[in-house]
């Protein structure tokens, strides 16, 4: 049996547990892969994701408990009242107090793309907290640095409002839902993995539990200091790993974030593991990616 398959297999024979936690008057959805008193590893997802994109990777994490959540506005978590955001922040308040929950002196925050971003705040704001930091195809993103601050500002309120009144989104079948998410780079493997928390089965059909205002532009956002300084402050050794058909190889920007936590982070770490944007999903590297997880939360090296 290939290692691959034998990926394959640990999913199909662990059955998470369901968590939910309410905080601020949101639900927090989640799944857990593991034992209670084990080692907490924080999972947090991608833009447009949810819980599931752990659910190949988390089972093969042997001997930690990973708590992987829906974010705000994915699966099966709240949507945010209509006068709020939902900048890459927004979310930090709310997770800071489900850290408190989890009840372990200290925990692995692990993140993927979007949710890398989020991860390297979420332990900046933890201290000494935060054990050791994962971070999969993703940084702190840079994307708006060459905007003009005023257009942004524009976009933003336009689209608050144009995807706040966009009406639910439906689709015929899975394998429909399928094809779209070809169009974000997702595999069909990958794509229907996502599926049982993205889609809701209504007598239209399959209504996508997304918030449609994740589609809208930013307001503002964290700039080169403002990056400098939260990486300069997270303490924790930091593993970020760039797949390598992924992020980091399409753009000089992407580049450009990769530079900033290589000369700023205190305790980084960076390798490269064949597979796409996500890699997490993929049996094949995460075969290759499991142990090398387990062996950095254990040393820091």
């Amino acid at each position: 049996m290939s290692e691959a398959d034998t990926a394959r297999d640990i999913v199909s024979e662990t059955a998470p547990e369901q968590l939910s936690y309410e905080i601020d008057g949101l639900t927090y959805a989640g799944l857990a892969w593991g034992s209670p008193g084990q080692p907490v590893v924080l999972a947090l997802h991608g833009w447009l994701d949810n819980a599931l994109s752990f659910s190949v990777l988390a089972p093969a994490l042997s001997g930690y408990r990973v708590v992987a959540l829906d974010l705000s506005g994915h699966g099966l978590s709240s949507h945010r009242s209509a006068d709020a955001t939902y900048h890459i922040w927004d979310d930090l308040p709310q997770l800071e107090a489900i850290v408190a929950l989890l009840d372990a002196p200290s925990v692995t925050i692990m993140g993927h793309s979007r949710g890398a971003g989020i991860a390297l705040q979420l332990a900046a704001v933890l201290g000494e907290r935060c054990h050791r930091v994962i971070v999969l195809d993703g940084l702190l993103p840079a994307w708006l640095d060459q905007r003009d601050a005023a257009d942004q500002l524009q976009r933003f309120v336009r689209e608050k409002v144009k995807y706040a009144s966009r009406d639910e989104r439906y689709f015929e079948s899975i394998d429909a839902f399928v094809e779209r998410r070809r169009q974000y780079g997702f595999s069909d493997d990958s794509a229907y993995k996502l599926a049982p928390r993205a889609l809701e089965q209504c007598p239209d059909g399959l209504r996508l539990r997304n918030d449609p205002r994740l589609y809208g532009a930013s307001a503002l956002s964290l700039g080169p200091e403002q990056r400098r300084q939260l990486y300069a402050s997270v303490s924790a050794p930091t593993l970020c790993i760039l797949a390598g058909d992924g992020l980091f190889n399409v753009s000089e920007v992407a580049q450009q974030m990769f530079r900033e936590a290589q000369d700023t982070m205190p305790h980084f770490i960076c390798e490269t593991v064949a597979g796409s944007h996500h890699l997490h999903m993929e049996a094949a590297a995460v075969a290759e990616l499991a142990p090398r997880l387990q062996g950095f939360i254990q040393t820091g090296r």
